[in-house]
């Protein structure tokens, strides 16, 4: 029998177009994720996120908004360098680097609230390793243990504003060379390895309470050889089963090229979500979106997926 859970969509522009404003009424659509086109302004956004409420209260309004070249919105908003500047700072004042960490965690929430936006897709919990540069500068710290402490920090700036963390590119994304925008990496380190040093970060924010964590596009070969991260019941069960996490699990963008793989758009959602992705996130290919929701167009959200919905809505309240 299939799994069914809740998608995120991307908007095409500043204003709802009314075919969206359809999209949004959809059983299956927990929410929105906003990109540098649709921003003018404060007021704009605002006016955005207002519409959006009032078609549905309870859908998730969200956006990419890391600081460094992953800020979508910029105009109006502080500045944020990149989180591997901490890790100078952390040489050189550790506990300096643990609150500036958390104070970007705080400003992002902060400012993310007052246009009417419920969370960024952070903290990157991936480790530097020096020849990534999707990630890059990206990751806070080339070193796991100084990863932890720089993304609970970070959390818990988030969270000091009601906001929620989304841990990712679980179970790291450091490691390899290609841009999984480009195409399928596959990890071949051991296990062991990446178990003693990639997720660490996740662990610890597991133990924080953190209440959503992101899959990579990535094969690991020596644990799933046959699926990425984000299409593997093997290491879904890992992260419920073993790490005991118990919040959302949101894909990365369906329209990744390493996602292609995959099949047709219903092919790659009903994988993902047998696999037991609870969130979608079908961001820019509009054409998909509207064939995604019209061949699910009958069916509801999984109730352990909407139970874990409504328990994010309760930390956002």
């Amino acid at each position: 029998m299939n799994r069914i859970g809740g998608l995120i969509i991307g908007l095409q522009g500043y204003e709802l177009t009314q075919i969206e404003q359809q999209w949004l009424q959809h059983p299956l659509v927990a929410g929105v994720i906003l990109f540098t086109r649709n921003y003018k302004d404060k007021d704009q956004l605002i006016a955005l996120t207002q519409g959006i409420r009032q078609i549905n209260s309870d859908l998730l309004i969200s956006v990419d908004h890391e600081g460094g070249r992953v800020q979508r919105f910029r105009e109006g908003f502080t500045k944020l360098p990149a989180m591997n500047t901490l890790e100078e700072t952390y040489h050189n004042d550790p506990k300096a680097a643990l609150r500036t960490s958390y104070s970007y965690g705080k400003t992002i929430a902060t400012e993310l609230a007052s246009v009417g936006v419920d969370f960024t897709y952070a903290p990157v919990c991936d480790i530097n390793y020096g020849h990534n540069d999707v990630i890059g500068d990206r990751a806070f710290h080339s070193d796991p243990v100084t990863t932890s402490l720089l993304v609970q920090a970070f959390y818990l700036g988030l969270r000091s504003r009601n906001s929620i963390g989304v841990a990712k590119h679980f179970p790291g994304h450091g490691y390899v060379e290609i841009d999984t925008h480009l195409g399928v990496a596959v990890d071949d380190r051991p296990l062991l390895e990446i178990i003693q040093n990639d997720l660490l970060p996740f662990k610890t924010l597991i133990e924080e309470g953190i209440e959503a964590i992101m899959p990579a596009h990535i094969i690991y070969k020596n644990f799933d050889a046959e699926h990425t991260a984000v299409s593997s019941p093997k290491w879904m069960n890992y992260l419920r089963d073993d790490l005991g996490f118990d919040g959302l699990i949101i894909s990365d963008d369906l329209d990744m090229k390493g996602a292609e793989h995959l099949g047709s758009v219903v092919d790659k959602a009903q994988k993902c979500f047998n696999a037991g992705v609870d969130i979608l996130l079908c961001c820019n290919d509009f054409a998909a979106i509207e064939t995604l929701l019209n061949a699910l167009q009958d069916e509801t959200i999984a109730e352990d997926t909407q139970q874990r919905l409504d328990f994010v809505h309760t930390k956002l309240a």
